[in-house]
């Protein structure tokens, strides 16, 4: 294990990884096609980019997500990724995801392309990139198959400059794309990595990524049972709401409350039978619940749209995490995302609510990392890095270590060290 700071969440996959009608899960279907095509060139996605204007958020949100995802290949993005920190050593955690089942279509690469494709950037950049390998029941067709898989992954070395060294770091998990932590297929495969330190990455940003775009297919995923107490996770319902004018008249109203609903599938409670079981399995909740959560549970108000979010237990999510934390010393949070967030002047304080957080017992347990290139929605890489370090290596946590040696990379170490990364 290298002694370096380190970006724990990054993704470099393209859209030739991502499903042919990936932007229906966004935007209506009239408009879907014609922007993508518009946008298969790097200009096209600059040019929407640029008139969407910065209070149209979505939309500069997807034509950032084209400009830089329509590059050629995941190198090309990992090249750019690395560009963000020149004159310096920094290891980035890159997060593969398995894209082919969100009821959109399937990707032009396949998921094995995806991963072939890192394997070779891990083949250029040893000593730079720390791939996560997706994860997802869907994948293959019993569980000791997807586990056997993932560890015949794991354990083929590739070769570099004469040694041999592990391709893959982690596991990565995307459950609003239809599917639950604790699903039975897995069960196989969590508790090989729990045996050999092998760290698994979620998303946990409330209504915010990617979310299954089926309603048959959610609502009847939506109730299965949970294999580690044996019984029917009933709570669940499909969320019907009527949805805003603007929704109905462009026909987003089914889609949106496809996502609502996909947050029973994210929420931190969903986790907490297969944690207890599964002694000592490393897993990093993402994002720390979103900045909205972060923000409604620091400063509450009962009428804002966050104050009950949508699953079984109409918590804040960023509570759920905080109380997983305490309980379990293997759980972790990272604060992707929220550091391009936190250069906007309504979220400067979340600087500070990071320096409590890792004030507390559970502060060895919270990760630096961005989300790139998903921070380019709100700010260019590097600002969003600056803006944080810039405060973190002022803020001593204790007399000779800061917010950032400790976040960028004492807990990243902590969380990372395993059979596949010493």
């Amino acid at each position: 294990m290298k002694d370096t700071y380190k970006n724990a969440h990054t993704h470099i996959f393209t859209m030739n990884n991502a499903p042919k009608d990936f932007l229906k899960l966004y935007l209506p279907a009239f408009l879907a096609k014609p922007v993508d095509n518009f946008t298969n060139t790097d200009l096209g996605a600059w040019i929407v980019k640029s008139i969407a204007g910065s209070d149209i958020v979505k939309a500069k949100r997807y034509a950032t997500f084209l400009q830089i995802g329509k590059s050629k290949d995941q190198a090309a993005v990992f090249e750019n990724l690395m560009s963000r920190y020149p004159n310096e050593t920094f290891e980035f955690v890159t997060l593969c995801q398995n894209l082919e089942y969100l009821g959109v279509g399937r990707s032009v690469s396949g998921f094995e392309g995806q991963i072939e494709e890192v394997i070779q950037i891990k083949r250029t950049y040893p000593t730079s990139i720390l791939p996560f390998f997706g994860l997802d029941p869907r994948w293959k067709g019993s569980e000791d198959e997807i586990q056997k898989t993932v560890e015949r992954y794991f354990e083929t070395k590739i070769e570099v400059g004469g040694t041999y060294v592990y391709p893959f770091q982690g596991l990565k998990i995307y459950p609003s794309t239809g599917h639950y932590a604790f699903d039975k297929k897995l069960k196989k495969t969590f508790e090989w990595a729990a045996a050999n330190g092998v760290p698994v990455m979620t998303h946990t940003y409330y209504m915010g990524g990617i979310y299954n775009f089926s309603k048959n297919y959610i609502v009847n995923n939506l109730n299965p049972i949970d294999p580690y107490t044996g019984k029917v996770y009933d709570k669940p319902e499909f969320i019907n709401e009527k949805g805003t004018f603007r929704n109905r008249l462009l026909g987003l109203v089914e889609r949106e409350n496809c996502k609502k609903t996909c947050s029973y599938f994210l929420e931190p409670h969903s986790y907490e039978t297969m944690l207890e079981k599964i002694e000592n399995l490393k897993i990093c909740f993402a994002h720390f619940g979103g900045v909205p959560q972060i923000k409604e549970a620091t400063d509450p108000n009962k009428e804002n749209k966050y104050a009950k979010p949508y699953g079984v237990l109409d918590e804040n999510w960023f509570n759920q995490i905080q109380r997983l934390m305490t309980k379990y010393s293997n759980v972790y949070t990272d604060i992707s995302y929220s550091v391009a967030e936190c250069l906007e002047k309504e979220n400067n304080e979340l600087y500070k609510t990071f320096f409590e957080e890792a004030s507390k017992s559970y502060g060895k347990q919270i990760l630096f990392g961005t989300d790139y290139f998903m921070t380019e929605t709100n700010s260019l890489e590097e600002d969003a890095v600056k803006g944080f370090r810039n405060y973190a290596t002022k803020a001593m946590i204790s007399e000779k270590k800061s917010l950032w040696d400790k976040m960028a990379r004492d807990n990243i170490n902590k969380y990372l060290k395993s059979k596949y990364y010493p």
